[in-house]
């Protein structure tokens, strides 16, 4: 347990001092021994970067010998850090190194960091360790935060972190310099002592539909970004397993556990065997993980989820095979309000009406929209454009007309819809704004 200070506030530099041995279902972590000095200078002679932050890149047996007082190392002797050996419990073999850095015993706050040898890397071990660290840290050491850096692009590391349970924060910009010189982006998490707080006892599963937007990583709202960190698991829809789909990639930038669930998103004519397939599949994915222990699901889906989203259907499935479960949406920008910002239209001002609708039965509900709003959007009119363009010209309502494909996405194309020629893809945006002649003029 750690020492405190003489009036009793809080921890002193010496809550490092006694001997730690933590052990997990496979992993054991503890104080390196001198026994250690020959393994570690030879994983680091074979160029395995297994040492966290502070550790000295050159560990010798007088690094590593005990100090008169039976303490590890200096930084430990000091209690500004503190760093141990991860060992496979069933044969003792050195899979790796954790540490504790950066203390701030006035804030109670510290730094982890780890390292695991490749052959001991995706095997749960990296997760165990610092699980167990971690809450010691907490719990025993008296600390009340631990912040985890890791590089946005490693998306192992991402996983290890959140499944510990830390929380994903934010980016810190160039905060890592690569050895090719470059300055790259670390993603920061954070782990509270209170997050350790069991969940309430029979707490019922939740599935949370997570609208992440047009395809723009940067508008994601800050709660689909907290609760894409606390998920259990999160699911993304694709057209198929071996592509990439836009959630996914906004997804991608925030966690590394993302998991692909087919979809039937281009089949037409109503409720097909595909579509009623790919529903039943996604279901039984959500529910395996109930099954599996899993508290939290997230569905994520471009734009919002409760707008022309595959997320409504899963939802319907989920909650008939299990009604106990709890469904949340969080809501995302959709396709017409970035359309509308990219393209400085207005969308609507005064009393105006906005109508939304689908092109994917024809062009029929269109003109009747035309007729009835003052602005209209109109989704998913690839298919249909040349009908479309018709439409508008015989309205008078073309040259003010935008259109926009891949927002946010290389390959970007804003343009007036007037300037449409070729073929225009599938999952396009159309906005006709209404019309207007003076300031103010549309205020009832």
């Amino acid at each position: 347990m750690p020492m405190t200070s003489n009036n009793g506030t809080g921890p002193v530099k010496s809550a490092f001092r006694e001997p730690v041995r933590l052990e997990g279902e496979r992993v054991v972590v503890r104080p390196f021994e001198p026994d250690d000095a020959a393994a570690l200078v030879d994983v680091v002679r074979a160029g395995e970067d297994i040492l966290p932050p502070t550790f000295p890149r050159e560990p010798s047996p007088e690094t590593l010998a005990p100090w008169p007082d039976g303490e590890v190392h200096l930084p430990q002797r000091e209690g500004t850090g503190v760093h141990f050996a991860v060992t496979d419990r069933a044969t003792g073999v050195l899979a790796g190194t954790i540490g504790l850095f950066r203390v701030d015993w006035s804030q109670l706050t510290c730094e982890v960091g780890y390292g695991m040898r490749p052959s001991w890397r995706g095997r749960g071990y990296a997760t165990e360790a610092l699980t167990l660290v971690s809450r010691w840290a907490l719990r025993a050491c008296g600390l009340h935060r631990i912040e985890l850096r890791a590089l946005t692009t490693d998306r192992a590391s991402l996983r290890v972190a959140e499944k510990s349970g830390f929380r994903r924060e934010g980016v810190a910009r160039g905060a890592e310099r690569g050895p090719d010189g470059e300055q790259r982006d670390q993603a920061v998490f954070g782990l509270l002592r209170p997050d350790l707080d069991d969940a309430p006892p029979g707490r019922p599963p939740r599935l949370v539909g997570l609208g992440v937007g047009p395809g723009d990583p940067e508008l994601v709202t800050a709660k689909a970004v907290r609760i894409l960190g606390e998920a259990d698991v999160v699911l993304v829809p694709v057209m198929s397993l071996d592509e990439e789909g836009r959630a996914e990639s906004v997804v991608r930038a925030y966690t590394g556990k993302a998991e692909r669930v087919v979809f039937a998103l281009n089949d037409r004519g109503g409720v097909t065997g595909r579509r009623a397939a790919a529903w039943d599949r996604a279901a039984d994915r959500v529910l395996r993980a109930f099954a599996d222990g899993a508290r939290t699901v997230a569905f994520a889906t471009i734009g919002d989820p409760n707008v022309y989203s595959t997320f409504t259907y899963l939802a319907q499935t989920v909650r008939e095979r299990r009604p106990d479960t709890v469904v949340e949406t969080v809501p995302g920008i959709t396709a017409m309000q970035d359309l509308a910002a990219r393209s400085g239209t207005v969308l609507a001002e005064g009393a105006e009406s906005v109508g939304l609708v689908p092109l994917t039965g024809g062009v029929a509900a269109f003109r009747a929209a035309l007729d009835a709003c003052d602005t209209v959007v109109a989704y998913k009119f690839g298919s249909v454009a040349d009908e479309v363009i018709g439409t508008l010209k015989d309205a008078g309502r073309l040259d003010d007309a935008v259109c926009g494909a891949r927002l946010g996405l290389p390959g970007e194309d804003v343009r007036p819809a007037r300037d449409l020629a070729g073929p225009v893809p599938y999952l396009s945006t159309l906005i006709v704004p209404g019309r207007r002649t003076t300031r103010g003029g549309k205020i009832a």
